[in-house]
């Protein structure tokens, strides 16, 4: 995997995706990002990134993302382990 970054099932070799927002997930809930807040942004990808220590000897449940047609909804679980998300963006 290139650069240890995967996308969507794609490795990220070269892009012309930025980060447009960041933020840390710790405990459960939501957190929503208008869409028309970046404007000129048409194409938005999320990734997160795990943080902190993690027992390796169980499934790791990780937050998900949702793309919406004027909404991003990032979802940390309730069980779910310490994230960063980055929101990209073209």
């Amino acid at each position: 995997m290139a650069y240890g970054i995967q996308i969507d099932g794609v490795n990220l070799d070269n892009s012309s995706l930025s980060v447009v927002a960041k933020g840390s997930l710790s405990s459960a809930g939501t957190t929503t990002l208008t869409k028309s807040n970046y404007s000129g942004i048409t194409e938005f990808k999320v990734v997160f990134i795990a943080t902190g220590v993690r027992d390796t000897s169980t499934g790791e449940l990780r937050p998900t993302a949702t793309v919406g047609s004027t909404t991003i909804t990032i979802t940390q679980p309730s069980s779910g382990t310490p994230h960063q998300y980055l929101v990209l963006g073209r």
